[in-house]
């Protein structure tokens, strides 16, 4: 009687144990109190390994064998999404990059623009150097070096993007863009696609969505108006890649980034993006898109466009 008294002591006194040891709290409900505003302790360096995200369908491994020949050595190497990046840069900095401005433009593009995503991996290479910058680009492009921008590029024969990083410029988010709406909208005329990019260049992500902010852009718009050389919206519109790119550009891509910052503000840039799109071979200027989406003749947003540009008192 004693000894099954004791055994059956010795079953209880188990179980209780054993309850006692599943109910301690595991490892990871651990959550120390970290002294960092970015969420992450200070001892603890970020590993490029660790944002890797890699589609299926898409061969990295062939861009990053087909790039070997040109890639500089101490190039870090990462794959990310539609892309794969080769950075000169220092792994804290190209990791937060691609946390932020490459995944900002990735998820605004894909989520609220884009039908058709690019089915081809881009290589995107990243310099700080401007020395360093340049002699790549001289070696393995054909770009005179009068023609090189000092900012970035991408170069769609060789569906590849290069970015010299300067903190204000915004040029990944910029050349992301570009590869984007060459996936999705191939047709698009250089006048919206550089106003497109350089909107994003300068803008701030929320709820999904790039959202431009104002940018010094507005400087040469401010020059024309006092010189009173300003030309209206739809001569923008109606401007040849010859004239976009030539003694004017700064002027151009200023006043397309304003104009879809207009458009933006009203709520209609995506819905102005998707319709000129999808009715491109209707008119290929976008003029007739814009006046039936606005509702009024292009002279009367031309004078719209203006006063907004106008009201920035920065």
């Amino acid at each position: 009687m004693a000894k099954g008294f004791i055994v059956i002591l010795f079953i209880i006194l188990s179980i209780l144990l054993g309850c006692g040891q599943k109910n301690s709290a595991p490892q990871s409900d651990i959550k120390p109190d970290l002294d960092d505003s970015t969420g992450l302790r200070s001892d603890i360096k970020n590993n490029l390994s660790e944002i890797e995200e890699t589609y299926s369908s898409l061969d990295y491994d062939k861009v990053i064998s087909e790039q070997t020949k040109i890639i500089p050595q101490g190039m870090s190497v990462t794959k990310f999404r539609y892309f794969v990046v080769f950075s000169d840069l220092d792994e804290e900095l190209t990791y937060r990059l691609i946390d932020t401005d490459m995944r900002y433009t990735i998820d605004a593009m894909s989520g609220n623009y884009c039908r058709k995503l690019p089915s081809k991996v881009t290589p995107i290479y990243l310099f700080e150097d401007m020395e360093k910058y340049k002699q790549f680009v001289l070696k393995n492009f054909d770009i005179a070096e009068n023609d090189i921008s000092p900012y970035g590029f991408f170069k769609i024969s060789k569906n590849v993007v290069v970015v010299r990083y300067v903190s204000w410029k915004g040029s990944i988010l910029h050349e992301i863009t570009h590869r984007f709406t060459k996936s999705d909208f191939p047709e698009m005329p250089s006048w919206f696609d550089e106003g497109f990019a350089s909107l994003n260049e300068k803008s701030t992500f929320k709820d999904g969505k790039l959202i431009g902010e104002f940018s010094l852009r507005i400087i040469p718009l401010r020059r024309a108006i006092e010189n009173n050389t300003y030309t209206s919206i739809e001569h923008l519109m109606k401007t040849n890649d010859e004239e976009l790119y030539g003694k004017r550009t700064s002027f151009y891509y200023a006043q397309s980034r304003y104009l879809l910052m207009y458009l933006q503000e009203k709520g209609l840039l995506e819905t102005f993006y998707r319709t000129f799109r999808d009715s491109y071979h209707k008119d290929e200027t976008g003029i007739s898109q814009l006046e039936s989406l606005l509702n009024k003749p292009i002279s009367s947003i031309n004078e719209d466009c203006l006063e907004y540009i106008k009201s920035f008192k920065q």
